[in-house]
């Protein structure tokens, strides 16, 4: 059965549904409701069937021949383990449906009625997570209409995701030395960003005389998403906010098409976008009452018990476990909101050409120009939390203006040399700003009021001019792009290409780079000028290579290279070498069989760690005279310490065999290479002890002998991803299908020490025996848990994040079957049943202190499609 602590542990806010939704899906009373309802529709429409056996699906109506089919039912779902974790991959519940349903018309007489020919379809109605219907409508010369409307479902809950719980090494200690229980936090089962929220869509596109010289593009589209969100406020607790939200963004198009000359048409369009959101966050983690039972209802944040504070469990949870404050632990909220209003307006412009009007010349150009702004209003923020002074309310209001100013063109020309030969140039370039300002004003209260103070209550009153500030920031980015190609196709089995391309990127706004740059790129604070933003330059250089071939009719081969250089990079993951390589083919066996296969290779580095001026003392980093990540003495650096390395390798094969009518199989596998190994500078906080390490960091900010302990990131993910799909038709009117997926990952997520030939070192940090490195002032370092090890000091957990999962490694399997039986030409049953299970695999043998992600779950479907 699903695990019983399902529900979440938190107090609900107004009008909030529990967690699981009542989902469980497993009543009797529920599914027998699907079944009855079922085999009430099937008995009349099987007697229908069965006098009408030999009839045709469509019919006249008036002017118009009309085909039509309902498919309706109804799914049976059953969840035995997480069932957020389910409704996060899945989301598949009980209840009728309506599956499918298409309808289409078309004119008797071409030329007659309204339109030439209209279908509709539908599918995912009545409670499924994904819902879309489609409307397709055109009258030759005159028009054509395009609608689709879609709905969506997102709902993530994977209580990993920002969760202070995660497997830490000491919890087991902790939950038997102390009164802290952490399946009663709200974060053992959600995570503390979770989301639950639908998205409407809405596409409508109208096109006017679309065979003339002159055509009119009309468009509209909406996108509204409505939910819950929950995130966390980073100071100066780590709390838990939760909103009921809703997003709005409308977009209208004007556009139109002419045809200034044989063969060369020129299209201008007119966009405007227009986005509201008024978001408005609220404490909801208010689950400790201060000082004794009933008392005022606090939130301590989402952190274990703070040393010198005092947890006594209640009866029940929540809102009965009692926090009391010491000299210790002057942290806590006693309410927290956040809101205001976001208004967005992005008109753009966009002109485009093109032209094969000259033999031998083609022509495509497009440019576009867009002057959006986004205001923030009535920004409001109030906290009443408490401090070594007492109750502390405070309020900061604000207003903000952000701007976008975009432009971009691109031209290309490709001219035909002859039959075998062609020469393409294209030139592309981009040019965006982002301009913005804020004003804020501090509000602080006179008095010490009572806990449940709230906006706008007396007491409080306009702060003095420290506490009014104004920021001004500004980043931009200009790219240009050249790229040239001689393409080579002597026959159709031959087709190679050979290029340059040429970029050019400039950011403006980033720390590091050239400083020659005008005035209007300083940053504003409080009104003074800081230092004047820098702008980074980066050229790219990057040689291009394809081949198509067809050694047989039946057999084709395609092969890309890119092989990229640059002299500079954003950020130090960002590549500075990088070579793609593509290679897929597909082979024709036969008329019924086929086969395909593809590799993907990227290998990117950024050797930002490499010793390339042979310093003979330790200089700090990045700076012109040694851009290293580590100290470096003589010609030597630390070992293994390149920089940033990454590649991804992506193996594809595949195979379909259709004999016959009877008889199909599919089948398909892609496997993942993933690895990342990167350096860095970890800070591990004043007062740390790391056992054997080696030399730290030197960098801009801290001195030599600074608590920066230089780390490796080592990050591999290998993942097999398959699937097998069988049909057979045994008897006439019956299909069998039977098919199996399965998603199995593997790898690891560590830090190591650059230490040694290879590169590898464990990190131990010293730490109380709750994984609190330095150890905690009050909490105990012994006796160590088996997760770490005994030394001077404390426990020695793997850091420096002992709280962190390693990797993230499991197993994904979906065996399913479906039966489709034709009663009629125009009646047919349908039925399928799925088996859904997720394992995680790894557990490193440490406590489990959040709830068990793994579950299992049964689905079924059974439904009758009838066309008329």
């Amino acid at each position: 059965m699903a695990y019983s602590n399902q529900q979440s542990p938190r107090p609900l806010l107004f009008e909030e549904e529990p967690l699981d939704r009542g989902r469980c899906m497993n009543t009797k009373k529920k599914r027998r409701g699907v079944y009855i309802a079922l085999l009430m529709l099937a008995l009349p429409l099987c007697s229908l069937a069965q006098e009408d056996e030999t009839a045709s699906a469509g019919s006249v109506h008036g002017e118009y021949f009309v085909q039509q089919s309902v498919e309706f039912g109804g799914r049976i779902a059953r969840t035995n383990g997480n069932v957020q974790m389910y409704d996060t991959l899945v989301n598949l519940r009980s209840g009728p449906r309506l599956l499918g349903q298409e309808l289409s018309m078309r004119p008797m007489k071409r030329g007659d009625g309204l339109f030439d020919s209209l279908y509709l379809s539908s599918f995912g109605f009545g409670g499924d997570p994904n819902d879309l219907a489609r409307l397709r409508m055109e009258k030759g010369k005159f028009y054509n209409f395009v609608g689709l409307y879609r709905r969506d479902e997102n709902f993530f809950d994977f209580n990993v995701f920002a969760n202070p719980l995660n497997l830490n090494q000491g919890i087991g200690a902790a939950l038997k030395a102390t009164n802290f229980n952490p399946t009663t936090m709200p974060w053992y089962v959600n995570s503390p960003h979770l989301q639950d929220t639908a998205r409407n869509m809405g596409d409508f596109n109208l096109t006017l005389f679309p065979q003339s010289a002159i055509r009119i593009r009309l468009g509209y589209a909406r996108n509204v998403t409505t939910g819950r969100l929950d995130t966390t406020l980073e100071g100066p607790i780590r709390t838990l906010m939760t909103e009921y939200d809703q997003w709005r963004s409308d977009r209208y198009q004007l556009g139109i098409d002419i045809r200034v000359m044989k063969r060369t048409t020129l299209s201008i369009d007119q966009f405007f976008e227009h986005d509201k959101v008024d978001p408005n966050f609220v404490d909801n983690n208010l689950s400790f009452t201060e000082g004794a039972l009933g008392g005022t209802p606090i939130d301590i944040g989402l952190l274990f018990p703070p040393s010198g504070c005092t947890i006594v469990s209640g009866v029940t949870f929540p809102g009965s476990n009692v926090f009391v404050p010491s000299a210790g632990c002057n942290i806590g909220l006693f309410g927290f909101n956040r809101s205001g209003n976001v208004r967005s307006s992005i008109p753009t412009t966009q002109i485009s050409l093109q032209s094969n009007y000259f033999r031998k010349l083609d022509i495509t150009a497009s440019g576009s120009y867009s002057s959006g702004h986004s205001d923030f209003l009535n920004y409001s923020e109030f906290a009443n939390g408490f401090g070594s002074s007492g109750h502390v309310p405070s309020l900061i209001t604000a207003t903000s203006r952000t701007e976008r100013v975009s432009g971009n063109a691109d031209i290309g020309l490709t001219y035909h040399l002859n039959r075998s030969f062609s020469f393409s140039d294209k030139f592309r370039w981009l040019d965006w700003r982002n301009p913005g300002n804020s004003n804020q004003i501090g509000f602080t209260c006179t008095a010490t009021p009572a806990p449940g103070l709230t906006e706008g209550s007396a007491g409080c009153t306009v702060a003095n001019a420290g506490n009014t500030a104004f920021y001004q920031t500004y980043i931009a980015e200009r790219t240009y792009y050249n790229t040239a190609r001689l393409g080579w196709a002597p026959s159709s089995l031959v087709n190679a290409y050979i290029g340059y391309r040429y970029g050019r990127r400039e950011l403006t706004g980033d720390p590091s780079g050239d400083s020659t740059i005008l005035n209007s790129y300083y940053l504003v604070t409080d009104g003074v000028e800081d230092a004047p933003k820098n702008t980074t330059k980066i050229n790219e250089h990057t040689a291009l290579g394809g081949v198509l071939l067809r050694p047989i009719k039946e057999w084709r081969i395609n092969a890309d290279l890119e092989w990229l250089s640059a002299d500079n990079s954003f950020t130090n993951i960002g590549p500075r070498h990088q070579q793609r390589v593509r290679v897929n083919t597909t082979y024709k066996v036969n008329k019924w069989s086929s086969i395909n296969g593809g590799v993907h290779f990227v290998e990117t580095r950024n050797d930002f760690a490499e010793n390339i001026n042979g310093a003979a003392t330790v200089l700090p980093p990045f700076s012109p005279a040694n851009p290293n990540l580590f100290p470096t003495t003589g010609v030597n650096t630390v070992p293994g310490a390149y920089g940033h390395k990454d590649h991804w390798r992506y193996y594809t094969f595949g195979a379909s065999l259709n004999p016959n009518r009877q008889f199909g199989f599919d089948f398909g596998w892609t496997y993942l290479d993933q690895s990342i190994n990167s350096a860095t500078c970890v800070p591990v906080g004043a007062g740390t002890t790391v056992q054997a390490t080696p030399a730290l960091c030197v960098n801009a900010n801290n001195a030599a002998g600074s608590p920066d302990v230089p780390l490796i990131q080592d990050y591999q993910e290998r993942t097999n991803t398959g699937f097998a799909h069988l049909t057979v038709r045994p008897v006439q009117h019956v299909t069998l299908s039977v098919g199996y997926e399965l998603t199995s990952t593997a790898g690891h997520n560590k830090w190591v020490l650059p230490g040694g030939s290879d590169g590898s070192g464990t990190l131990l940090m010293v730490s109380d025996i709750y994984g609190n490195s330095p150890p905690l002032v009050g909490n105990p370092t012994t006796p160590c848990p088996a997760a770490s090890t005994a030394v001077t000091g404390g426990c020695a957990f793997p850091g420096p994040f002992p709280d962190a999962p390693l990797s993230q490694a499991l197993n994904w399997h979906k065996p399913y079957v479906g039966l489709v039986l034709d009663l009629t030409k125009n009646l047919a049953v349908k039925t399928n049943y799925a088996y859904y299970n997720y394992n995680e695999k790894e557990t490193r043998g440490l406590p489990l202190v959040n709830l068990p992600r793994d579950f299992h779950a049964n689905t079924g479907t059974i439904s009758l499609k009838y066309s008329f």
